[in-house]
């Protein structure tokens, strides 16, 4: 290398010293550790995994958003879940149909000019008869609101989130979970447990009967039916027979237990069997839910219109509204109700105000009202026709909306019915409800891998008004119902007014009422 410059030497030399040195911080680190550790803390670990497809996701939604943006709606079930749940909301004009004026003779109602003036006849002089009809959705496909598609697009439209939807799947294991080895279910269910979690408290109010139609209700709200293969579709069945093999010969579903149970008992288990008919057409489900129906109407009190816990008693309208509620779930199962047991029902219920202008309600007649009562007695006006621009019907949902903004009282009972009550109402008196309603019924709700995971517990955080009487799983039963809100029944009214169904003045041009309610009972 005689004939290599002494400044090419240099350079050569440094090279390869500098070369070495690499090699060896490669090989040993600067403090002689291994390097492979310092090298994969320099990548974040969502590099590394592919974190989110190790989680189960929602995709619901997807097929059926209007507007693009860079937010998928295919969230994480596991990542916070903000306002961006309510992106992309779907359109559903199809879903704006509703029950078709009554097609006996007897006149129906038309609004007259303006909202809130005294209705119209159509088809009768002034001294006309006014029919009474119980309020229900286009009869065609009165759960669809239940099918996969629509659920999917009605939580996001109504107001839920992936993780109330998460909440009702978890609460829905829970109630299987506990289902007896004969198909029902039990208020005091702790034979059933497995593991640690749920307490060994015993509910008061203990009915076989009312615990197995509050499993099934949540399960049916959900859309799983004993026709068609799903999770439960197993379990539906044995819940649906054990109701069907234990019904007497009247028609009644009650086996016994405490003596104030029995009507409660007997409607809660009529709407299940209604429901799953309707949503089944298993006619081997008619006969059943008829006959059920049938000894509600026979209990009927003829003087005031009401139901108690014994049939014939004058009325209370806690037991009423179950009443009234399981004869729109025939309704809307196309099971016949007679239009004379719904007069009974406006009668009980004008008699069960508490003031002149029908805003407020109370538990027995001539008592002071309360705030449950209100909501509920309210919710049957719904559906025995008010129009949801009905003064006292307005009022009385501000009424029970600014009571809810500030009870510091859980109550799961008064929140059930208050949330389907303003869900009708669809201004923002629900819209701040339902958040707060959903979120902290969500937040509420027990985590964990313990045998009570995805139940409420009926004394924590803070002991529900109805705990000690009906116990975990009607707190849990109440909680999911009122989760699924969304879509277990179709709107009430009308709300696409893009759906030419729902244009004034086309449906002024037809002779169809103006307003979106099934106009055939008098406001009044």
């Amino acid at each position: 290398m005689a004939w290599v410059p002494s400044w090419g030497t240099s350079l050569l030399l440094h090279a390869v010293l500098i070369l070495l040195l690499g090699l060896y911080f490669y090989a040993f680190g600067r403090d002689g550790s291994d390097p492979n550790a310092a090298i994969r803390a320099e990548f974040p670990t969502q590099l590394r995994d592919n974190v989110v497809s190790l989680l189960p996701s929602d995709h619901a939604g997807d097929p059926f958003v209007v507007e693009k943006k860079p937010d998928s709606p295919s969230l994480s079930l596991e990542r916070p879940d903000p306002e961006v749940t309510l992106i992309a909301q779907p359109e559903i004009p199809q879903l704006a149909r509703f029950a078709p004026v009554a097609s006996s003779p007897e006149p129906t109602l038309l609004p007259a000019n303006g909202t809130t003036g005294e209705p119209r006849r159509r088809g009768t002089g002034k001294g006309g008869a006014v029919p009474t009809q119980l309020h229900s959705e286009d009869t065609t496909a009165p759960f669809s609101g239940r099918s996969a598609e629509t659920k999917a697009m009605l939580v996001r439209r109504e107001g839920g989130t992936v993780r109330s939807e998460k909440a009702v799947d978890d609460g829905l294991d829970w109630i299987i979970r506990h289902q007896k080895v004969d198909g029902g279910w039990s208020l005091n269910f702790q034979g059933e447990c497995k593991g640690d979690g749920c307490s060994l408290f015993v509910a008061s109010a203990d009915s076989d009967t009312a615990a197995t139609g509050l499993a099934l209700l949540p399960i049916l709200g959900a859309g799983h039916i004993h026709t068609v293969k799903s999770r439960y579709q197993g379990n539906v069945r044995r819940g649906l027979d054990w109701l069907i093999e234990r019904q007497n010969p009247a028609g009644e579903l009650y086996l016994g237990g405490a003596e104030n149970t029995r009507m409660y008992s007997h409607a809660i288990a009529t709407m299940a069997l209604c429901e799953a008919y309707g949503l089944s057409q298993d006619q081997r489900l008619l006969e059943p839910a008829t006959r059920a129906i049938r000894f509600i109407i026979d209990a009927q009190n003829t003087q005031t219109g009401g139901w108690r816990y014994q049939p014939g008693d004058p009325g209370d309208t806690s037991v009423f509204g179950w009443q009234m509620f399981a004869l729109r779930s025939a309704r809307l199962s196309k099971i016949d109700v007679p239009r004379n047991v719904l007069r009974g029902c406006k009668a009980y219920l004008d008699e069960a105000a508490a003031d002149d202008r029908r805003i407020t309600y109370s538990y027995l007649p001539g008592r002071p009202a309360t705030f449950p009562m209100t909501a509920e007695a309210l919710l049957c006006r719904q559906y025995l026709g008010w129009p949801r621009d009905f003064p006292a019907l307005v009022k009385g949902a501000a009424h029970v909306a600014s009571d809810l903004e500030h009870s510091p009282e859980r109550n799961i009972y008064y929140w059930y019915y208050a949330t389907q009550l303003l869900h009708n109402m669809q201004n923002k008196d629900w819209e701040r409800w339902n958040v707060k309603v959903r979120d902290l019924l969500v937040a509420i709700q027990m985590k964990g891998l313990g045998c009570d995971r995805g139940s409420w517990d009926p004394f924590l955080p803070q002991p529900d008004r109805w705990a000690r009487a009906g116990g975990r799983l009607y707190v849990t039963s109440l909680s999911l119902l009122t989760l699924e809100v969304y879509y277990r029944y179709l709107p009430l009214y009308r709300t696409s007014e893009k759906d030419p169904k729902d244009d004034p003045s086309k449906a002024a041009a037809d002779g169809a009422p103006k307003s979106g309610f099934n106009p055939v009972s008098d406001p009044k």
